[in-house]
């Protein structure tokens, strides 16, 4: 089977790197003093091979050989040293073997010239060497990182996985509880208002009253558990989107809230709303929760609820604006944290739940949601749903 030629590239580079190391610590491990005597006999007796033979050029050539192995293994100081040593043993060389030019000084010269090549080889090679050992270095560094990175996503995976299925067994255990519940309070309900038909009136004041706060209590277990349920199903449900008009989302909604509209006076509108990909129960859920804020938090003048859209980028902007009674900057975070309350229950009645299952719902098509709001000025909420769409053409 061939290899893809990157991956023999990769492997023959990591061969070189690691014949490199190895040789680079065995030598390493011998004493500078021991490479620098091994390489001066080298040179002296390439010196006598000099002075012999009287080929000058070829076994100068030589010379190089000590020079390289000093230079790379001990030092640029070392490696000039050997230049000097190299050079002396070729001018003595030729000096014993009587090989005169026709001036004296034309051996100084040619011996001068040979240092020269010798010095400029050893900076070359210097150069060479830290670019080498910087891109080793270069190498480890990014093994330790894709190392470390590797590990990192190691963990992550894990995390995640364990985050699933923490959150799965929490929906799983909050329906199974809301289910679980629902039955013995129906029933504790039905009792309580069964002594609260007879026996009122029956029974001296506090037993009355007792009764009252008991009634109440039931009705708000009951509406505490239906919101959390419904909390905890907001994730399961929607897996699979398909086009669905908003104006058909905000019909539902507002049928839904029929009654209390009508009891308050209060005015829905809304302008021509886009077609989006979406979850119908989901979407009406969303809508009903907060034109149902709306009324519930409304002001001295008649509640008057609009609802517009608009496209930005890839995605629709909603806004639903209202002339409530608004709220504080600094909790327009908080408000959609789940069981939040910035009113007291006997003034403003609720579970705290509606506007986290909002962020759930919007967080679930992969948007996001917001408020803007002053006291006194009412309230504008936003949140976005992903065009598709968009997304393919941009």
């Amino acid at each position: 089977m061939q290899l893809n030629p990157a991956i023999t590239k990769e492997l023959n580079l990591r061969a070189g790197k690691k014949l490199f190391t190895s040789l680079s610590e065995y030598l390493n491990s011998q004493s500078k003093r021991f490479l620098l005597t091994w390489c001066s006999a080298v040179v002296l007796l390439v010196g006598v091979a000099d002075y012999v033979t009287g080929r000058e050029l070829s076994f100068s050539i030589f010379y190089l050989l000590p020079i390289f192995l000093v230079t790379w293994f001990a030092g640029r100081n070392a490696g000039i040293f050997m230049c000097v040593t190299s050079s002396a043993t070729e001018f003595m060389a030729n000096f014993f073997a009587s090989r005169t030019n026709f001036h004296p000084l034309i051996s100084f010269w040619n011996s001068a010239m040979l240092l020269g090549f010798f010095f400029i080889f050893v900076f070359i090679l210097t150069i060479i060497k830290m670019e080498y050992q910087g891109r080793l270095k270069l190498i480890s560094e990014l093994e330790d990182s894709l190392e470390e990175l590797k590990r990192i996503k190691e963990e992550l995976d894990q995390k995640s996985l364990d985050l699933t299925r923490s959150n799965d067994d929490l929906k799983d255990f909050a329906y199974s509880v809301s289910h679980d519940l629902q039955e013995p309070l129906r029933i504790i309900a039905g009792y309580v208002n069964l002594l609260a038909r007879r026996y009122k009136g029956e029974l001296d004041s506090d037993a009355d009253e007792f009764i009252e706060y008991t009634v109440d209590g039931v009705k708000r277990m009951q509406a505490l558990i239906k919101d959390l349920l419904e909390y905890s199903q907001v994730g399961t449900r929607g897996k699979h989107f398909k086009p669905i008009e908003s104006s058909l989302a905000v019909g539902l909604a507002v049928g839904n809230l029929q009654t209390a509209i009508e009891e308050c006076g209060a005015v829905v509108t809304y302008d021509e709303l886009p077609t989006v990909m979406s979850d119908l129960s989901l979407m009406s859920r969303l809508f009903q929760n907060l034109i149902g804020n709306a009324i519930k938090f409304r002001g001295k003048d008649t509640p008057g609820v609009h609802i517009s859209a608009g496209r930005k980028g890839t995605e629709w902007v909603f806004s639903v604006r209202d002339n409530g009674i608004g709220i504080d900057s600094r909790q327009t975070e908080r408000i959609f944290l789940i069981f939040q309350r910035l009113h007291d229950r006997d003034e403003y009645p609720g579970t705290g739940i509606g506007l986290a299952i909002c962020r759930k719902i919007v967080e679930r098509h992969g948007g996001r949601i917001w408020v803007e709001s002053e006291p006194g000025k009412g309230s504008t909420f936003y949140f976005t749903i992903p065009d598709p769409d968009r997304e393919e053409t941009v």
